[in-house]
């Protein structure tokens, strides 16, 4: 039975990787502590210390930090890291110098552009060329690992993030969610809020309600907000409960966009790009600006409900990828086997082929011949 070591430091890592820590045999758990502040009391294997200030950058600072624990690779066949955080790159990146193989949940997603989103699609474009197993949500991550010619073994499994999640309860109730926090929104943030609190006064008899991040860059534009109600950052299963009653989402999360295909609510994406488009123009709308979010709002607040099939699978992710991960011998091996015997049949047909073209060379010659000097005797 293989032995995988599971790695999360964020919360949407956390929630995407659970339905596996929960399910999994022989596993374990490591947390690196990216997030420390929205994640309390989780029980896990291997907790890192994120405090040590090795670099001045946030970023080199989180690598150094994780990529100093070695010992967490001890007795270990896989190692399995989630999405595109920077927890993500470091740990893989740290368990193939390690020699360990890696396991890429969320595999595949992209928005081809490296500047958005910063620094996560580069994150995930460099650990699709180190892993061994490509975990794909859709058949489009499939396709985009095909394309960039990536090795390892490449499965379709559907979203885990999904698998905590029940459709029991969903109604279209006049409540809207905001969620705003990722990096390349920071320098429009206040432009972005302000545009929210008019068109939550243009909509009095909505409620409009935005759990603050804890990013500064968030916290500081607070004092925006007067209609838009104002509160702390929510579980995960809060917000779930909350987006089942609500009439549509405003956000730039990319967990969101698949929750809400999942249960049938419109999403306005705040963001240039996303690397999901599976649901664009049925659940997920792109924002790419404040000036767009205003005519957007109105244009789904006038046509919300929504009954289509989630591109993000059916809640039972885990189930596939724990089927993957059980088989007795790993797919690599049957790959090259596969490559063998497909050469093999090509060898035997091109050489039955070869052997058949001869026979009717030759029996033609003869023919002729015979019949040349049949027509010379004549």
């Amino acid at each position: 039975m293989k032995r995988i070591l599971i790695c999360f430091g964020t919360r949407p890592e956390y929630i995407k990787v659970k339905s596996l820590i929960d399910n999994l045999p022989n596993v374990k758990s490591c947390f690196t502590g990216q997030h420390e502040q929205l994640l309390e009391n989780i029980k896990v294997d291997y907790k890192l210390d994120m405090s040590e200030n090795i670099s001045d950058n946030r970023l080199n600072n989180i690598i150094c930090c994780i990529m100093k624990h070695t010992h967490i690779f001890d007795n270990l066949d896989y190692v399995l890291v989630q999405g595109d955080t920077t927890s993500a790159i470091a740990m893989a990146l740290s368990a193939f110098n390690n020699g360990i193989k890696v396991i890429h949940l969320e595999a595949g997603l992209r928005s081809n552009n490296l500047k958005d989103p910063y620094p996560e699609e580069a994150n995930r474009q460099l650990i699709s060329r180190i892993a061994d197993i490509h975990l794909c949500p859709t058949e489009f991550n499939k396709a985009n690992l095909l394309k960039e010619n990536v090795s390892g073994e490449i499965y379709v499994t559907g979203n885990t993030g999904l698998d905590n999640i029940s459709k029991e309860g969903c109604e279209y109730g006049d409540k809207v969610l905001i969620t705003m926090h990722r990096r390349d929104n920071h320098e429009k943030m206040e432009q972005w809020f302000q545009t929210m609190e008019t068109i939550a006064k243009k909509y009095e008899h909505i409620e409009f309600l935005i759990p603050l991040h804890p990013n500064p860059n968030v916290q500081k534009h607070r004092n925006l907000f007067q209609k838009v109600k104002v509160v702390e950052p929510m579980t995960h299963e809060a917000i779930i409960e909350y987006v089942k009653g609500c009439k549509f989402v405003i956000s730039d999360s990319g967990g969101l966009q698949e929750e809400c295909s999942y249960l049938n609510k419109k999403i306005i994406v705040c963001r240039k790009t996303t690397e999901r488009p599976e649901s664009i123009g049925v659940h997920s709308f792109m924002c790419e600006n404040p000036e767009m979010l205003e005519a957007l709002v109105e244009q789904i607040n006038e046509s919300y409900d929504v009954a289509s099939v989630c591109p993000y699978g059916t809640g039972e992710s885990w189930k596939n990828i724990t089927s993957i991960i059980n088989e007795p011998v790993i797919n690599i091996e049957n790959i090259v086997s596969s490559h063998i015997i497909s050469e093999t049949i090509s060898e035997t047909i091109s050489e039955t082929i070869s052997e058949t073209i001869s026979e009717t060379i030759s029996e033609t010659i003869s023919e002729t011949i015979s019949e040349t000097i049949s027509d010379t005797t004549k």
